[in-house]
């Protein structure tokens, strides 16, 4: 039986500045445990800890330039 989720569950982010997570599907509005779709909205500066979630995430920029580092270098994901 499909479950309908109405409205997602506002999530508290870690990170230097205020940053809005709205989850649709996972761990804590659904119970999903390996996957989350989500919408975040950050501002410019933003920046979280390093982290290996323990689920599979995917990150579609919509607006702004997402960075990300790695031990492996840095890499500019531009919206689009």
């Amino acid at each position: 039986m499909p479950t309908l989720i109405e409205a997602p569950t506002v999530v508290t982010a870690a990170g230097n500045k205020p940053k809005r997570i709205e989850e649709y599907a996972g761990r804590v509005s659904s119970g999903h445990e390996n996957v989350s779709v989500a919408r975040m909205v950050s501002p410019g500066g933003w920046r979280e800890p390093a982290q290996q979630p323990d689920f599979e995430e995917i990150t579609v920029v919509l607006r702004g330039t997402l960075r990300v580092e790695t031990p492996d270098g840095v890499l500019e994901v531009r919206a689009g």
